[in-house]
């Protein structure tokens, strides 16, 4: 199982919010997103751009611990980015 938060800093505190969880159970199905219900549209909306990999390939949902280990590099600001949490892979 591979895991990665996206998280982002609030502008009028600076607290840091977890807005969501993807989880790739195994290297062979696709990522999930876990997040409250009202954001699944719009994390699935923000992830639709894909991650980049090797060879200019971009990984999707659907290609699961590819595209969660390649989060991090993906989303890297410093209002909004993904954290690897768990790669048991």
């Amino acid at each position: 199982m591979i895991v990665a938060e996206l998280r982002r800093r609030l502008p009028d505190t600076g607290e840091v919010e977890t807005i969501a969880r993807i989880v790739a159970l195994d290297d062979e199905g696709p990522a999930m997103i876990e997040a409250a219900p009202e954001r699944v549209a719009s994390v699935e909306e923000l992830l639709a751009i894909g991650a980049p990999g090797a060879a200019g390939r971009t990984y999707y949902l659907a290609d699961g611990a590819e595209f969660v280990r390649r989060l991090p590099s993906a989303f890297r600001g410093q209002r909004l980015w993904a954290e690897l949490i768990d790669d048991d892979a």
